[in-house]
């Protein structure tokens, strides 16, 4: 290696670029393009680039809840879940990913940003599958979230296997 030369990697997509065309390809119904991203993500070598992934998407979760519930200092964010039913059901409930996921998303909302990285840790520590699991529930919670809606707040969907 001479002194002239650069060492940095070759240029790469970033993680905000990614994730921008990964919701492009959802929002436009590209599902095919959405599965091949999600498949490069789940399968990635090492758990880095979906963890990218994952903190953006949960970053821009958050942002679309405050869009809807607005910003105060003062604001404590909590969940409450509900099975199919409606009647109020354990969190234990949730996959582990998912669950990370929506801790993730609570720290997030709750300006928690060391308990945010160890959540998104979490959800992309598991298989494969457990990782597109969390991507595929980030990205239908942007969706349930992108509706609309100064009076109601959406409930954001959560599925078992």
């Amino acid at each position: 290696m001479t002194d002239d030369r650069d060492p940095s990697p070759a240029p790469e997509v970033s993680v905000q670029q990614f994730t921008d065309e990964l919701l492009d390809a959802a929002t436009a119904g590209a599902y095919d393009n959405v599965a091949e991203a999600l498949a490069v993500l789940a399968g990635a070598d090492s758990a880095r680039a979906p963890a990218g992934v994952v903190t953006e998407l949960v970053g821009r979760c958050a942002a679309a809840v405050r869009a809807h519930h607005g910003e105060d200092a003062g604001t404590l964010f909590t969940v409450v879940l509900e099975d199919e039913r409606g009647d109020l059901a354990e969190v234990e409930r949730l996959p582990p990913g998912p669950r990370s996921a929506m801790r993730a998303l609570l720290a997030a909302l709750n300006h928690d940003g060391p308990s945010r990285d160890i959540q998104v840790e979490l959800a992309t520590s598991g298989t494969p599958a457990d990782v597109l699991g969390v991507l595929t529930h980030l990205l239908v919670w942007i969706a349930e979230l992108s509706v609309p809606s100064a009076a109601v707040f959406p409930p954001l969907s959560c599925f078992t296997d």
